[in-house]
């Protein structure tokens, strides 16, 4: 596999065929800035600029004109305001957990509306593109799927392993700190090889640059400015999509893999008890290599091991 730390930004355009232009990077259009909208909803927490969605919703037509030549013409020149790059990030307690325990809580990122409308369009246009390209076995964030498939699959495939007098054998995994962790270099030659346009990779990475965050307390205090070096935005539209891109390439397994997200369960029949776990086990050891062939700081770990018996 491709040691991704080695690369240049200027060697990874050289290793990628990628066209210049495509449709994907056309004008952005009233049709696609009202189907964002339209997902909006009212009632929610502002970002950083404090532009509440109500203020967008609820706009002019002539508002809608202007912004979707805004829009365009922060995608073409690829240029951002700043508050765009800066989430308000607040702590919720996780139920029955110390409240003492950093780790007790969930950090929820508020991003600016209007970045989060900018990156709905994006979405919708290059979902069809990704989603072509993405496994089967990932399931996560992607449309018709859900986590009833894939326990429906993996019940399935337990039954077919007892029908031809097998053991089977199920491990769950996660990544830890799975969106934190990305690695962005890494994360932009895979975009190179997976969107067909070298523009809107550009204008994806140039999202995910020089961004920042504060921490806000429920008392109304504030951490100071902190910069993010790696890693996709908590809450954002695009990280679901990104990281699917980010873990797309699994290494093959004998086992059989079950994504959801950054959950991870793989199956694996044999004969005996003891192939069982030495094949689930040698599986694991090539998931848990996962973390330095990305060049990211995310471990792999098991959650639990399952024998199941016939």
């Amino acid at each position: 596999m491709l040691e991704y730390r080695a690369c240049s930004p200027e060697l990874i355009l050289n290793l990628v065929n990628v066209v210049v232009d495509s449709n994907l990077s056309g004008e952005f259009t009233a049709e696609e800035l009202s189907e964002a909208m339209s997902k909006l909803k009212p009632g929610k927490f502002p970002g950083c600029d404090n532009i509440h969605p109500e203020f967008v919703i609820y706009q002019s037509t002539t508002t809608t004109g202007w912004l979707c030549a805004f829009y365009t013409s922060c995608y073409q020149r690829l240029k951002l305001p700043k508050t765009w790059r800066r989430a308000s990030v607040i702590a919720l307690p996780k139920p029955n957990k110390s409240a003492e325990d950093p780790k007790s809580y969930r950090p929820i990122s508020l991003l600016c509306v209007p970045f989060k409308i900018l990156e709905r369009m994006i979405h919708s246009r290059i979902e069809p593109v990704v989603d072509s390209q993405l496994p089967r076995e990932q399931a996560g964030f992607r449309r018709g799927r859900s986590t009833a498939d894939q326990v429906t699959l993996l019940c399935q495939d337990i039954e077919d392993s007892f029908q031809d007098n097998e053991k089977a054998g199920v491990l769950y995994l996660d990544l830890t700190a799975a969106y934190d962790t990305v690695w962005l270099r890494g994360l932009h030659l895979k975009l190179l090889r997976t969107i067909p346009d070298r523009h809107m990779v550009k204008f994806i990475m140039e999202t995910l640059s020089n961004r920042s965050f504060i921490l806000q307390t429920s008392s109304g205090q504030c951490s100071r400015l902190r910069r993010l070096k790696n890693g996709v935005p908590q809450e954002s539209v695009l990280s679901p999509m990104l990281f699917n891109v980010y873990i797309h390439d699994l290494p093959e397994t004998a086992s059989r893999k079950y994504g959801y997200a950054d959950d991870l369960a793989i199956m694996l029949s044999r004969p005996t008890w003891k192939a069982m776990e030495e094949g689930l086990n040698e599986d694991m050891g090539t998931l848990s290599s996962i973390p330095s062939k990305v060049a990211s700081t995310a471990q792999c770990r098991k959650n639990s091991r399952s024998g199941i018996p016939p």
